[in-house]
């Protein structure tokens, strides 16, 4: 099914800052002339909803289009996930939902309730740095865009690099919190955990996980469990339960470390709905109870009803868990063709490209020709959509430093034709590694 890009993508007549819409307005406006766009650079695909959920939509009770008298979301929901995600998180038996946690339901995605999390860091003093220190919040890179979130409410980014494989490097956290600790302008605020990395695909081990939760506890700085790709991976994988490990580790921490922590889950990414905007939060019930009621309140109801609605009809279902399974296994046979074709006829070597197992995504090295070029990944997107028609992603191992190697990514959710067709394309004009 072809995507209609006018409908989904602001035209060029309308301010915005989101780069691609005038790259795909320019292609499209050109007519198109190396081939149908194939747009691999955002994580999306338009088209591809599952169909079990979409037939939710069809059968909805009349309530669902009015408010609903809940901050925590949908009533039918809420309950839904108060059991589904200790159930897919493998909580153990002796923690308590409505003691040790809550569960509410996200009706306008989870970049919404990180930045009310982070709004109560700054503005609770319970939970937030002392007056007058710059708060620090630590992130993964490369990584989504929790700058994006964060340093308009006034924190200050400070990135942890990973390895090569995607993992956090022992004992580099520590000595960034050492950093932090040692500038009295500063003061460590909150730690990004992403054990299933976007976008490398790495899952980070529980021991990992741990000692940056003990090492967060430590420093007195909160906890953001980001869980986007949980639930997408092949069924024959377990991915790390960050949010187990912590709440182990909640156990026998200080009272009032117990309430800064937020988890937050895409329930969009599993089921390629991300402009539904659902999802679930969990967090220490005090906190659960200041996100809904107080910050969320403070700019909007519960809302997106209907489709949580359908939601809550389709986690019941035991069709979810079976397309979840296809999802991972069909993601497993897109990285294995990916992998054959970058090193068979583009020649990369293996150290060039990541492929993981737990984020839908390739990341490549932009060939060698473009390396060391002031703004290569700019210049290799821009050239390679003119010539081929197929749009890479922007991605960077650091902080974007120019000397660095610069990397790109391709969004593995597109049918496999899709994919092939467009690695295709790159290599028979000449984007390859040699």
């Amino acid at each position: 099914m072809s995507v209609p890009y006018p409908e989904v993508i602001a035209g060029p007549e309308l301010s915005t800052r989101f780069p691609d819409t005038a790259l795909v307005s320019g292609y499209l406006d050109a007519g198109s002339p190396a081939g149908d766009l194939i747009y691999l650079g955002f994580g999306e695909t338009w088209t591809q909803a599952a169909p079990g959920l979409m037939a939710a939509l069809a059968e909805l009770p009349r309530h669902s289009h009015g408010y609903v008298i809940s901050q925590y979301g949908l009533p039918r929901l809420q309950r839904t996930l108060r059991s589904y995600i200790p159930m897919t998180h493998r909580l153990p038996e002796d923690v308590q939902a409505g003691r040790d946690y809550e569960v509410a339901a996200i009706g306008g995605g989870t970049r919404n309730a990180m930045f009310d999390f982070a709004r109560l860091l700054r503005a609770d003093p319970g939970y937030g740095p002392a007056v007058g220190r710059i708060p620090v919040a630590v992130a993964p890179m490369p990584g989504w865009d929790y700058a994006g979130v964060l340093e308009p409410l006034g924190y200050r980014m400070r990135y942890l690099r990973l390895r090569a494989d995607g993992g956090p490097e022992p004992g580099d956290l520590a000595e960034l919190l050492g950093d932090v600790a040692a500038d009295p302008a500063e003061q460590a605020a909150l730690i990004v955990i992403n054990a299933q990395h976007n976008p490398t695909g790495a899952n980070w081990p529980a021991d990992t996980v741990r000692d940056m939760v003990r090492q967060a506890l430590s420093a007195g700085a909160a906890i953001l469990l980001d869980d986007a790709y949980y639930g997408v991976h092949d069924p024959r994988l377990t991915p790390t339960s960050a949010l187990r490990v912590l709440l182990e580790e909640m156990a026998t921490a200080p009272p009032e470390a117990r309430r800064r922590w937020l988890a937050v889950r895409s329930l969009g990414k599993q089921f390629h709905c991300n402009g539904w905007g659902i999802g679930a939060m969990t967090a220490h019930p005090q906190t659960l109870d200041a996100l809904v009621n107080t910050l969320q309140f403070q700019r909007s109801f519960a809302s997106a009803i209907p489709l949580q609605e359908a939601m809550a009809t389709w986690l019941t279902d035991e069709e979810s868990q079976h397309y979840l399974d296809d999802l991972g296994r069909e993601y497993s046979r897109k990285r294995a063709v990916v992998r054959d074709v970058l090193t068979s006829e583009h020649g990369y070597p293996q150290d060039a490209f990541q492929l993981g197992e737990f984020a839908p995504y390739a990341r490549m090295q932009v060939p060698p020709a473009w390396q060391g070029k002031p703004d290569a990944v700019r210049e290799f997107r821009e050239e390679c959509l003119r010539r081929t028609g197929v749009l890479v992603g922007v991605d960077r191992w650091s902080t974007g430093a120019d000397e660095e190697t610069a990397w790109f990514r391709l969004f593995l959710g597109p049918p496999l034709p899709v994919i092939a067709e467009a690695l295709t394309r790159l290599a028979k004009a000449g984007y390859r590694w040699t």
